[in-house]
């Protein structure tokens, strides 16, 4: 009984973690993607994969 809890609360935690990083990185690739229509560049891509690394 308590292995199908723990299976439960695993994978209820992987599907919203996945889902909480899914949201966040597509709404700063979106942010980007913005910035670097407005530049007409890339160099907000740039700044930002220094950012994340």
């Amino acid at each position: 009984m308590y292995l199908g809890i723990a299976i439960v609360c695993i994978a209820i935690g992987w599907a919203g973690g996945y889902y909480g990083f899914s949201y966040y990185f597509q709404k700063r690739f979106l942010t980007v993607a913005d910035e670097c229509r407005d530049a007409d560049s890339i160099e907000p891509l740039i700044d930002e994969l220094e950012r994340q690394s």
